[in-house]
């Protein structure tokens, strides 16, 4: 579980099995981290270290410019169950890494609200 292998754009991923989960509807997780100034984890105001990731959705439609999925919030964890937060949901990936280069959160709670300014792709 955890972090973090090399992404295939010279990033980082953070990946989960399903039984290592909570908060995600019994999904696991493989997405490409987000960066705050300084490096990969996102602190918020308690102290706790969060990955904030994209999540591709699973959908066969999915592809190419269009990529669709979520952005996650999840705890760092060694040994414990990953905490999932759905920061947004069906939004498209090229919006989703727009609005994190330009924005530039370097908190979690900054990075919640960036994600929830993404406009989603059903709306």
């Amino acid at each position: 579980m955890g972090p973090h292998r090399d992404d295939f754009d010279g990033g980082l991923r953070f990946a989960a099995p399903p039984d290592s989960v909570e908060g995600y509807g019994g999904r696991g997780v493989d997405g490409a981290a987000y960066r705050p100034p300084g490096g990969y984890l996102f602190r918020d105001k308690a102290g706790d270290t969060w990955w904030i990731i994209f999540q591709v959705s699973p959908d066969p439609l999915s592809h190419g410019p269009k990529v669709r999925g979520d952005v996650l919030g999840c705890s760092e964890s060694y040994d414990e169950l990953v905490h999932i937060r759905v920061l947004a949901t069906d939004v498209l990936r090229a919006d989703a890494d727009a609005a994190f280069h330009q924005k530039l959160p370097s908190s979690y709670e900054e990075a919640a609200n960036v994600a929830a300014g993404i406009p989603r792709v059903g709306v």
